[in-house]
């Protein structure tokens, strides 16, 4: 359990966070241009990196995280158990949102401020809704959050285990807790056919799906998105398609105990084709004029000089997630059962009555 100092050390920093995402989603409104630039080109290139390497503390300064603990926190929580089949059928439906979300990135959301603000605030309430119903982390962090299944892929390897800044004390609020289970992958949980379809799907599908996207520029409009409509998912959903008939065909030719090997690839291919593209684009070297562009460096610096880098962010998540042994390594380390953390509280207000 966290100490008394690093109890407040994490509500300071989940403090900081939450009021630096508020005045982002305040600039999406009034100052789109900052405010896409915050999100789109800062928080969301970080990401990755981050889950993949320090899940435990994504986990806990997450803005949408900290709001789906509102009512838990606060004992306002109806605290319902999910059963394996309805988490399974969450965490399918999770998946199927991101797929579907990525792509209107490029036919709405990248340039539009305000469609982003309202997206993540209609995506803040559902979290903040399923806290009154669900127990703990179930209802999103766990569950229906469109992320929480990268964070699984991604996260395979972490650096470090920190301390839950959300669980004093654990509830069993899914089987397989992600934040504890050490090596946590999106198979982690229930054996129903829903969540081996979710986790089949997105680790062969991811990385091709991330190379698609790439494939695709942003349109200015709506209209103009609506009207390319198609080719926005269908170059995305052609990419998966392909890497996924590849892990299919990788996991039916090695045995059981292998396979979290083809995994690990897999997940290595996925962050390694995002950071390829994203790194040249933020400095202004994309194929299409302008698209996730940070700042302007194409006519400072030659093009050289960026473009060997994602070879060396390749090599580099090659070996961390599909090579390096680094043991198994929990999130987060498991708080004490809920049960008999308040056996030991009664305890101890019987002896000191």
């Amino acid at each position: 359990m966290l100490s008394a100092l690093e109890t407040k050390i994490w509500a300071y920093i989940r403090r900081t966070v939450w009021l630096l995402s508020l005045c982002m989603v305040v600039a999406l409104f009034i100052w789109p241009t900052v405010g896409l630039h915050a999100f789109w080109d800062v928080l969301i290139p970080i990401a990755p990196a981050l889950v993949a390497l320090f899940p435990g503390v994504w986990r806990n300064i997450c803005p949408a995280a900290t709001m789906s603990q509102f009512a838990r926190h606060r004992n306002m929580s109806k605290r319902k158990k999910l059963s394996i089949k309805t988490h399974g059928w969450f965490v399918l439906t999770s998946v199927v949102l991101l797929l579907l979300i990525i792509p209107l990135r490029h036919t709405y959301f990248d340039l539009n401020g305000p469609a982003t603000g309202v997206f993540l605030i209609v995506a803040t309430l559902i979290a903040i809704c399923f806290t009154f119903v669900f127990d703990g982390k179930s209802g999103w962090c766990a569950s229906l959050c469109p992320v929480h299944q990268v964070e699984k892929l991604y996260g395979q390897k972490p650096a470090a285990t920190v301390g839950n800044a959300h669980c004093s004390s654990c509830s069993k609020c899914v089987t397989g807790c992600p934040d504890s289970t050490p090596a946590p992958s999106p198979h982690l949980g229930g054996k129903t056919w829903p969540r081996r379809a979710a986790a089949f799907g997105l680790i062969g599908c991811f990385p091709g799906y991330v190379w698609g996207w790439f494939q695709v520029q942003d349109y200015a409009t709506l209209s103009e998105g609506l009207s390319h409509i198609v080719p926005t998912y269908m170059i995305p959903i052609a990419g998966g398609g392909v890497t996924l008939a590849l892990y299919a065909l990788f996991i039916s030719a090695v045995p059981m105990q292998k396979r979290k090997t083809i995994d690990r690839f897999f997940a290595a291919a996925a962050i390694s084709c995002y950071y390829w593209y994203r790194i040249p684009w933020l400095f202004g070297f994309s194929k299409f004029d302008g698209n996730g562009m940070l700042i302007d460096l194409s006519e400072t610096i030659p093009q050289a000089a960026i473009q060997i880098l994602p070879y060396f962010t390749t090599a580099f998540w090659v070996w961390w997630l599909a090579i390096k042994r680094n043991g198994l390594r929990a999130w987060m380390p498991r708080p004490p059962d809920e049960k008999n953390s308040n056996s030991t509280i009664n305890l101890t207000v019987s002896a000191n009555p």
